[in-house]
């Protein structure tokens, strides 16, 4: 069977579901005891514009003092679970906004975090188990 054949096969529903995955949060363990948070892929043109706001418009160049921001957006718009823009929850702990409670929430976790939520969008590939 080809490709196309394979592909015309696909529910077309599947290829636009967001994939989903459990992330291990050490700092969610630390506050809480239970380390797992829910994250969700991020819609890849989003990923990207929240990607280049870190870039220097003049220059074409990273800056990287914007990456921690960055980073904080991407965990703010791809975890579900805290709802980090719950009023309640960003009430309790004196946050303005969801960005600023995944930054007392998960501190400087947030750079793995949204590494996780990037990866989502783009698996990588498994490799094939070789019998004897």
């Amino acid at each position: 069977m080809n490709l196309i054949d394979k592909l015309l096969q696909i529910d077309k529903k599947k290829i636009t579901e967001k994939r989903e995955k459990t992330y291990e949060s050490g700092r969610m363990q630390e506050l809480t005891g239970d380390s797992k948070i829910l994250i969700r892929e991020i819609d890849p043109e989003r990923l990207s514009e929240l990607q280049c706001s870190a870039v220097d418009g003049e220059t074409g160049t990273a800056d990287f003092s914007k990456m921690y921001g960055v980073n904080l957006l991407i965990t703010t718009e791809g975890v579900v679970n805290p709802d980090l823009r719950n009023k309640d929850l960003q009430q309790h702990f004196g946050a303005a906004s969801p960005k600023d409670l995944a930054k007392l929430i998960f501190k400087s976790e947030v750079m793995e975090i949204a590494d996780a939520i990037s990866e989502l969008g783009a698996p990588k590939v498994k490799a094939e188990t070789i019998k004897n």
